[in-house]
């Protein structure tokens, strides 16, 4: 399965490569145990939560690197 930022939640969990991508930007984000509930959404939906702290330029550089993964 590719990944994406347009792969949900739980997929990127499941891979290594993404989740290194994402903890360098948000430390602990993806051990978070209160994810349960959004495992399902995209990952580029979840990155432009205000809760995430990422500015709109943060958010497109771990998107461009997410969407690199697979190209």
């Amino acid at each position: 399965m590719a990944i994406s930022s347009e792969s949900k939640l739980s997929e990127i969990l499941e891979d290594e490569r993404a989740v290194a991508i994402i903890d360098e930007y948000v430390p602990g984000f993806v051990s978070n145990p209160e994810l349960g509930p959004v495992k399902g959404m995209k990952m580029k939906t979840l990155l432009k939560f205000p809760q995430t702290g990422l500015s709109k330029d943060v958010v497109n550089e771990i998107c461009s690197r997410l969407d690199a993964l697979d190209a």
